[in-house]
């Protein structure tokens, strides 16, 4: 119950930036973050910022379930996975949830600096996460699962590229500056890969 309670939760993940957005007038899904969903002006900011908090919470959980699972193979590994989805679960999405940003980039506080560090630690340690998921995939002798795990990882890697050359003035009004977008495949692709070994684990 609770492998599929989470799938339902990374599900609803990857929705609901895109359903709290309809009433949020002149919201770009393609070039605004997600975390934009979450500020005062945010028709449902509340909603969306309590909904990180548990899914945060349940990402966290998740994590410890996986360590469980291959701890027995590669320990060390298991723990890095761990500490990776806690630092995602905890640093991003509930930190997030508590401390949401301004609308403008340029409006500065300490709550936007706090969501500003948990937000950049917790996305690229959710980008990492696919891949320690390969080596203990592989680990398990299971090499396909292992290859599959390994390309959404390289494919959120590219994902990610652009993100970052968005920032960059250079190019701006190229392919690059769809931040929104970016940051959007660079979630799925790395849900993904859990999102399977869940089905896998629930049919199995």
């Amino acid at each position: 119950m609770f492998l599929m309670f989470v799938l339902i939760v990374m599900l609803i993940d990857l929705l609901i930036p895109f359903l709290i957005a309809i009433p949020y007038k002149n919201y770009n899904y393609t070039q605004t973050v997600m975390s934009v969903l979450g500020c005062k002006r945010s028709p449902l900011g509340t909603l969306y910022n309590f909904w990180m908090i548990i899914s945060g919470c349940t990402i966290t959980l998740f994590g410890y379930y996986i360590f469980e699972y291959y701890s027995y193979i590669y320990n060390g590994l298991a723990i890095t996975l761990l500490i990776m989805f806690i630092l995602y679960g905890i640093g991003d999405e509930v930190i997030s949830g508590i401390f949401p940003i301004n609308e403008q980039k340029d409006n500065v506080t300490l709550f936007t600096k706090i969501h500003g560090v948990g937000s950049v630690l917790g996305f690229i340690s959710l980008q990492v996460a696919p891949f320690l998921l390969s080596i203990l995939q592989f680990r398990k002798n299971q090499p396909i699962f292992g290859i599959l795990s390994l390309v959404f990882f390289v494919l959120s890697l590219i994902s990610f590229v652009f993100f970052v050359l968005g920032e960059n003035q250079k190019f701006k009004n190229t392919i690059f500056a769809l931040s929104g977008l970016w940051q959007r495949m660079i979630c799925a692709l790395s849900y993904a890969p859990f999102m399977i070994w869940i089905i896998v684990r629930f049919l199995g």
